[in-house]
């Protein structure tokens, strides 16, 4: 049986989605600016009169189209004037689209140093088999060096289903009615609220597990929506994700820019950069704000798929109690590949015993603070974010720091990062409205918007740069933002000070290989040794999700996953908040601007679940990936000496997938029980720009 599972595993990953290149995404800006005497309201009539009667004459040969669900009923992004043309001509007759109308929202000018765009803000509507899906969308319009008007990018997404609420707007608890939201009955009998869990076998329309930004952010749609969820945090608090990490952690973004759905979470005196204690308490009060149904301290042992009942059933471990969840869907919101820390080949376990190393040596995940080695020598592997935090922690100690610096690393200056998200997310912003107008380009337009900003600034600020090579650090001056982002999980540095303190020589940069570990440090490849008290290793995770998710759904539902992160052929991030190569199972991580905005239309997913709306590749929720789905496996056997097997038979190890059918009827204030969480717990890494 062990062979049949690794025959199945082979299979499945000759079907899995391939990661691209940005490089290879279709995908451009304009060439031309628009004229500054022009009638932006006049060019707004030009969009919606085109929209509504499309033709080849009225697309720009580098035409681009996103859409969220609207449409598609998935994420899928459409390049080239033919593709968008027939594709859009296509879709508004089969989900009967009949007119697009002007909002009432100015249309503005938007730049691009010397290029630009007028963008056009339009409503309409769309049907998924008598379901009417209310949409929104922005037609960006570029005026050609004959003067002609053409569509250039178009940009739409699903708000809300018609008579059934809405994702952004849920009202805080305190005053409303119990079990009432939004004029929509919440969780029914035996729900959970503001910690408390009642039982009874109460079926959810989903279960989320992982109460981080990802989670918190999923859970509150799921009730905007009057959806039965139930959210699933092993920590004993939420917000513990953050008081976990080390002490002197603060965003790198701004506060404003880390907001959770439905308005501004932090306090107007907040300092801009948020520390881990605000974030955490931010999250935990905003939380008991909405009311949202969460169980803590819950371990989730397994999530069984009942193939034949269509359900889930999440087993637990909260306290010293056992519970079971059932569920339509599950979300899993455990962090993108952030719970398997990777050490060099010179930092295993044996290797370290073997050098006789007196000083201390930890990977990042278990560092909290330099304060215990106050006046020592301290080493940090690694110049990422991480690396450089931790850094500028011993620096602050009053430590003899150094860095080993193995590659070239990408800075980008906070300030400059800082500029740009105070554009779109301020203290008098709507932030459900920042985010439709920044976060829904194709994201390859963005990618060569952000770089041309970035790449231009450097350029003309090269001292900042000069000064840091200068110090011995290797830097990487072009850098790709979103391919650090999207491909490589991070590996840049937003410099919020780290990097003045290398100019200056309180952190000494070293970019020699190291060859090993001595008994008083490290020794490098130039035959020299830097001694050491602390050698902090800030060299990532392994960021294979399915691997952490098999951790809870079993090796049988893993290798019919799709892989998670990196960029499709279209420019969509991998099986991000879609069906996961599994008719009732989501991905959801990132940064918390990913968290917010695409945790909406999970939400929408699942109600149209609820709804009766059915998945699939042709309608609403599907992918258009080549997948085999759970419930295809049934229909593949095997020739030779291999019988044919069924997805339910496939083993998983010693995974116990025994139902537990009774329900437990007691009351339990969450966060009563004090359990040891386990050294693998999982962790949701917020991420600086964005994500990382």
């Amino acid at each position: 049986m062990r062979f049949v599972q690794q025959y199945a595993a082979q299979m499945f990953e000759k079907q899995r989605t391939p990661a691209v290149k940005f490089d290879d995404i279709p995908g451009q800006l304009p060439n031309e600016s628009v004229p500054a005497d022009i009638d932006l309201n006049e060019v707004a009539q030009h969009a919606v009169t085109k929209l509504n009667d499309p033709k080849a004459s009225d697309m720009a040969e580098y035409a681009i189209w996103r859409d969220f669900l609207s449409f598609t009923g998935t994420f899928r992004t459409f390049f080239s004037k033919n593709l968008v043309l027939n594709t859009l001509q296509r879709l508004r007759k089969e989900r009967n689209c009949h007119l697009f109308s002007l909002r009432d929202v100015a249309p503005r000018r938007t730049s691009s140093l010397d290029i630009s765009w007028i963008d056009v803000d339009v409503a309409f509507n769309t049907n998924f088999d008598g379901l009417i899906a209310e949409c929104r969308g922005i037609v960006s319009m570029t005026c050609e060096e004959n003067g002609e008007w053409k569509i250039w990018m178009l940009r739409t997404w699903l708000e809300n289903f018609q008579g059934y609420g809405h994702p952004d707007i849920l009202d805080p608890a305190n005053g409303i009615p119990e079990g009432l939201v939004n004029g929509h009955q919440n969780g029914g009998v035996n729900s959970v609220v503001n910690g408390h869990i009642g039982g009874g076998c109460v079926e959810y329309d989903v279960v989320i597990v992982g109460g981080g930004q990802a989670g918190l952010s999923t859970a509150g749609r799921m009730k905007a929506l009057g959806l039965r969820y139930i959210l699933l945090e092993q920590r004993p608090e939420i917000g513990d994700s953050w008081r976990s990490r080390y002490a002197s952690l603060r965003w790198h973004t701004s506060k404003e820019y880390g907001n959770l759905p439905f308005g501004h979470t932090y306090l107007e005196e907040d300092d801009y950069m948020l520390p881990i204690e605000r974030i955490a308490a931010g999250h935990k009060s905003w939380a008991e704000k909405y009311g949202l149904e969460f169980c803590t301290n819950s371990l989730v042992r397994s999530a069984l798929y009942d193939d034949k009942a269509q359900i889930w059933i999440v087993q637990t471990t909260t306290g010293d109690r056992s519970l079971t969840f059932r569920a339509k869907n599950l979300v899993l919101t455990i962090g993108p590949g952030t719970q398997t820390p990777i050490a060099p080949e010179w930092a295993t376990q044996e290797k370290i015993a073997a050098s006789g190393f007196k000083g201390t040596i930890m990977h990042s995940v278990n560092y909290i603070s330099s304060i215990p080695w106050a006046g020592k020598r301290g080493i940090v592997v690694g110049t990422a974010n991480t690396g450089h935090d931790v850094a500028e922690d011993m620096a602050n100690a009053g430590m003899d720091t150094t860095m080993i610096q193995r590659g070239a690393t990408f800075i980008f200056p906070a300030e400059w990062l800082h500029a740009a998200e105070d554009v779109h997310y301020r203290r008098d912003t709507d932030i459900a409205e920042a985010d439709r107008e920044s976060f829904t380009y194709p994201n390859k337009v963005m990618r060569e918007i952000i770089n041309r900003a970035t790449w231009s600034s450097i350029k003309n600020n090269p001292e900042r740069f000069d000064a840091l090579e200068k110090a011995g650090f290797k830097v990487e001056r072009y850098g790709d933002i979103y391919t650090n982002l999207y491909v490589r999980f991070g590996g840049h540095y937003v410099d919020i000070g780290a990097c003045a303190r290398i100019v200056k020589g309180e952190i000494k940069v070293k970019g020699v290989p190291v060859k090993g570990l001595s008994e008083n440090g490290l020794l490098l490849e130039d035959g020299s040794e830097l001694p050491a008290d602390l050698i902090v290793l800030c060299t990532g995770f392994d960021h294979n999700f399915r691997n952490d998710a098999k951790k809870i759904v079993g090796e049988t539902v893993a290798n019919v996953m799709d892989d998670f992160w990196s960029m499709d052929k279209e420019g969509e991030v991998r099986a991000h908040a879609k069906l996961a190569g599994h008719p009732a199972l989501y991905y959801h991580g990132g940064d918390i601007r990913m968290a917010r905005w695409f945790s909406r239309f999970i939400a929408l997913k699942v109600q149209a679940d609820a709804l009766g709306l059915v998945s699939n590749d042709k309608g609403f929720g599907g992918d258009d990936s080549k997948l085999i789905r759970q419930h295809e496996i049934r229909n593949v056997s095997f020739t030779g000496p291999l019988k044919a097997f069924s997805h339910s038979s496939i083993e998983s190890g010693s995974r116990d997938y025994s139902l537990k059918e009774s329900c437990d009827n007691g009351i339990m204030r969450t966060g009563s029980f004090s359990s040891q969480l386990p050294d693998s717990s999982l962790r949701e890494e917020h991420s600086t720009f964005p994500g990382t």
